[in-house]
């Protein structure tokens, strides 16, 4: 009877030593793992999780807005380099404005010989012979200074400077300032091309024009003399010099030629909304797809 009652006693207590008996053991594997808070024992190592493996980063998104910001980035670099090339152009173009001081220079010389023309044809003696010949060339001289001079040599000046001021803050600003000065070389690179095919077409019937006043004034019982090439002289040089201009593109022409094959290089014209495509994918599962856009 006194074993019975002593032997849940007696399991009691001998459960108790086997607990607190390899409860140091137990504390000390736990101990390897972590650190001592009260800074006595020295920083233990702790092993990953998984091994010496690390912990796989979830996978991003394919496509997705940095595919966006990519072409965004890109276009934004487009429009710098054409804005810095448009810079240069117009900086060099608004230096070469019109100089009237020649043109009316050479207004005064043109009806200069105009009045020379009418005292030779007053003063007579034979002299009145070579009247038409200097109507012919001053005529020439004051149409071509009128109607090239100051009516069709563009003024790059005013457009130079107005390209200088407009803002280029915002992009829209940027879009903007790139538009006008692209509409605007290109107009005054016409309007040199068209400049210069007229300014030949008059040199060339200039020249012919004083050579049949020549050959209207002279006599034809005399025989031809070797001192009359002098009057061809001029005819010629102006030939010369027209078929020159007529081959010779302006500067502005050369400017948008090479400023349009640096935009064709770099894609073509840019457009004021731009689009994007947006892909997303889900590792989980499921997906998003569509388009984005800025303007």
């Amino acid at each position: 009877m006194t074993l019975r009652r002593s032997f849940p006693l007696a399991s009691i207590v001998f459960a108790c030593l086997v607990l607190f008996g390899s409860a140091p053991a137990a504390a000390q594997r736990l101990g390897s793992g972590l650190d001592d808070p009260s800074g006595r024992t020295p920083v233990q190592r702790r092993d990953p999780p998984f091994g010496d493996t690390e912990v796989p980063a979830p996978p991003a998104y394919e496509g997705g807005l940095q595919g966006s910001a990519s072409t965004s980035d890109i276009s934004m670099g487009h429009i710098a380099n054409r804005l810095r090339a448009l810079d240069a152009t117009w900086a060099t173009l608004g230096a070469q404005g019109p100089n009237y001081a020649n043109s009316v220079i050479s207004l005064v010389l043109g009806a200069g010989e105009v009045v020379v023309g009418g005292v030779l044809l007053e003063v007579g003696g034979g002299w009145e012979l070579m009247a038409p010949f200097f109507f012919v060339a001053g005529g020439v001289a004051v149409v071509r200074t009128i109607l090239i001079d100051f009516v069709l040599r563009p003024d790059p000046q005013s457009v130079a400077i107005e390209y200088a001021m407009m803002p280029s803050g915002t992009r829209a600003q940027q879009l903007l300032r790139l538009r006008y000065g692209e509409s605007q070389l290109q107009s005054i690179a016409e309007q040199s091309a068209i400049l210069r095919y007229v300014d030949s077409g008059i040199n060339v019937l200039g020249a012919g024009a004083l050579v049949g006043a020549y050959l209207a004034i002279r006599d034809d019982t005399v025989d031809f003399q070797p001192v009359e090439l002098i009057f061809f002289i001029g005819p010629a040089i102006s030939t010369l010099v027209a078929l020159i201009n007529l081959f010779s593109p302006s500067n502005a022409e050369r400017r948008w030629d090479a400023y349009r094959q640096m935009r064709d290089q770099q894609g073509g014209d840019l457009a004021s909304i731009e689009l994007s495509p947006i892909v997303a994918v889900d590792p989980g599962g499921g997906g998003l797809a569509g388009l984005g856009g800025r303007f």
